[in-house]
């Protein structure tokens, strides 16, 4: 075969060669970076492999436990009734909270959801690397299947959450504001997506990251107000304004508004969460979408 001029001459069974004229423009690199717009067409179009993959992989948890599945009940439970003991009983945070159990249960749970999701983003692309080179797909699919098999496992704690939290203030059951707790959930989820494929791109590059994605979680966690109340602080109008700031205290915050307190979070904090989750999810997948080349090449 020669080539000459985006032509080829093939010989065939020894006969004179047939010249084919090949268009290369409408060729692309293997694992070349596509337009964002036909990026985010191609996900759309494995759709159904990344509700599959994320289906077959949920509620896996604890099965290799006595108890199995019901870790994801337990585990949460313990973890609020520690640090009710450490925190309300030893260290006297519970003054002046309302429904303290009710407060921690809903922080304990709900901020599980971030931390959990961003220890899974932290190595997710080299942990992934045999899926990616079994066939090309966009490499986002990998990260949003990991969520979304997380919003699944995380569905059963956060319906134990709700439920304890009512029954620590007993007998005053919920209102209609409880029915937001599903919006709040479905908008964490989606911040957390955005976080995810910010922390995949940085550490399948730099692995140094991920201890400071461990770092990370420990600062949401004591920053949040996960154990206790930012009227602490009121004092302190700087750190105040700081942490208030913090989106991961604001998800909490409205979580509890919706349910224990039975109050619509006020506009400015619904505003302010519907700005993060969708900024965090545009910026994280334009930011995943600009390396999309180079995953194929992370060892």
């Amino acid at each position: 075969m020669t080539k000459s001029n985006g032509r080829s001459q093939v010989v065939v069974n020894g006969r004179e060669p047939v010249t084919v004229e090949v268009n290369a423009r409408d060729y692309l690199r293997l694992n070349a970076r596509t337009a964002l717009h036909r990026y985010l067409n191609e996900i759309y179009q494995w759709r159904h492999f990344i509700v599959s993959n994320a289906r077959s992989r949920s509620l896996q948890s604890g099965s290799d436990m006595f108890l199995g599945r019901a870790w994801l009940v337990l585990q949460p439970l313990f973890d609020v009734l520690m640090y009710a003991v450490i925190f309300g009983l030893i260290l006297r945070i519970s003054r002046g909270i309302e429904n303290y159990i009710g407060y921690l249960v809903i922080g304990v749970v709900f901020i599980r959801f971030v931390s959990r999701a961003l220890n899974t983003s932290a190595g997710i692309v080299q942990s992934s690397k045999s899926l990616m080179s079994s066939f090309t797909f966009p490499r986002a699919a990998v990260v949003i299947s990991a969520l979304l098999r997380q919003m699944i496992d995380n569905f059963i704690p956060a319906l134990v959450g709700v439920i304890v939290a009512f029954l620590f203030q007993y007998p005053n059951g919920p209102s209609i504001t409880v029915l937001l707790i599903i919006p709040l959930y479905l908008m964490i989820h989606i911040f957390a997506l955005g976080c995810m494929l910010i922390i995949a791109r940085i550490t399948a590059f730099i692995p140094d990251v991920k201890p400071l994605v461990t770092l990370l979680n420990r600062a949401l966690f004591f920053g949040s107000g996960v154990f206790y109340s930012l009227e602490r602080f009121d004092g302190h109008a700087t750190l105040l304004a700081v942490m208030r700031a913090n989106p991961v205290y604001q998800f909490l915050l409205a979580a509890r508004e919706v349910t224990i307190y039975k109050s619509v979070p006020e506009a400015n904090i619904m505003i302010s969460l519907t700005c993060w989750t969708f900024g965090m999810l545009l910026f994280g997948l334009i930011f995943f979408w600009r390396a999309e080349e180079r995953y194929a090449t992370v060892s």
